[in-house]
């Protein structure tokens, strides 16, 4: 992940950051069920994934933290 996409997520609203969240969980989804089907070569992406999901929780949750 660039460190331009990490500076942009922080820009974001908690509503946009959840929507991204969402779409992360989709895509993750699907490339499991690809690599179940032999689709997918390359595995890092779900290291990937999992790290960007990551990411947004830890922004949602210190803008959360802010807002109180």
């Amino acid at each position: 992940m660039k460190k331009s996409d990490k500076i942009s997520y922080h820009q974001k609203t908690i509503a946009e950051l959840e929507a991204l969240f969402v779409s992360a969980q989709k895509k993750l989804i699907e490339s499991r069920i690809k690599h179940s089907n032999g689709q997918l070569k390359d595995s890092s992406v779900f290291k990937k994934l999992k790290y960007e999901m990551a990411l947004i929780l830890t922004i949602i949750s210190k803008k959360q933290n802010e807002k109180n």
